[in-house]
């Protein structure tokens, strides 16, 4: 734990995800430099979540992966 006085915790939420950050400083003007800071990394990290996205394509049995003949 921190001796800090001051926590601001900052909460991004994509879809069913959400990542949280505690920011701790022990005056005003350090947790406005933190958080700030926090906001900005926090930022790079969703654009690089929105270039993940779920495969929606249809799934298939592993014996049918490939083109071929199959039992019924």
């Amino acid at each position: 734990m921190t001796d800090d006085p001051l926590t601001y915790t900052v909460k991004l939420k994509r879809g069913d995800d959400t990542q949280k950050c505690k920011v701790t400083a022990p005056d005003i003007e350090t947790l406005t430099e933190r958080v700030d800071a926090v906001r900005e990394k926090m930022a790079d990290w969703a654009g690089d979540y929105r270039q993940i996205q779920p495969d929606d394509s249809p799934r298939v049995a592993d014996d049918q992966s490939e083109l071929g003949e199959i039992e019924a």
